[in-house]
């Protein structure tokens, strides 16, 4: 591990203690692949998720540095490749990323699942009768 300022630059693989996702979240959205092209520019800036979405960057092809740079965390650098683990973005903590030379990679979203909210009585009944009227509207004879 090589210390510069505030940044510990390690490589992936043999980092035991890297986050993990909390149990219990779902993935709902991944990113298209990204090469050193077509890297967005707001994905090479500081930037940060929504409160309670986790990321998930893995690469495919090539080599990608992944920098934490929110004051609330000790800064570090992670240089990903098809052979180490995908690194973890946490809510709300910025980062970014720098493209070391031909890449392709994406990010997978997660968060808790969505619970469903059960109906109330009365739009229960109102969903019973629409379905019963529609079933009754399907089955009459048209003119």
């Amino acid at each position: 591990m090589a210390v510069l300022g505030r940044f510990a630059i390690m490589p992936c693989r043999p980092l035991q203690n890297a986050a993990e996702l909390p149990a219990g979240l779902e993935p709902y959205r991944q990113t298209d692949v990204f090469t050193e092209d077509s890297i967005p520019a707001g994905l090479r800036k500081d930037h940060c998720t929504k409160s309670g979405v986790w990321g998930l960057i893995q690469v495919a092809e090539g080599r990608l540095r992944y920098c934490v740079t929110d004051p609330r965390r000790v800064g570090v650098e992670l240089i990903l490749t098809p052979e180490s683990r995908p690194a973890v973005v946490e809510p709300e903590i910025l980062h970014h990323v720098v493209s070391l030379g031909p890449v392709r990679f994406h990010v997978q979203f997660y968060r808790q699942p969505v619970e469903s909210v059960p109906l109330c009585r009365f739009e229960e009944l109102a969903t019973r009768e629409n379905q019963r009227r529609g079933d009754a509207a399907a089955t009459e004879p048209q003119d």
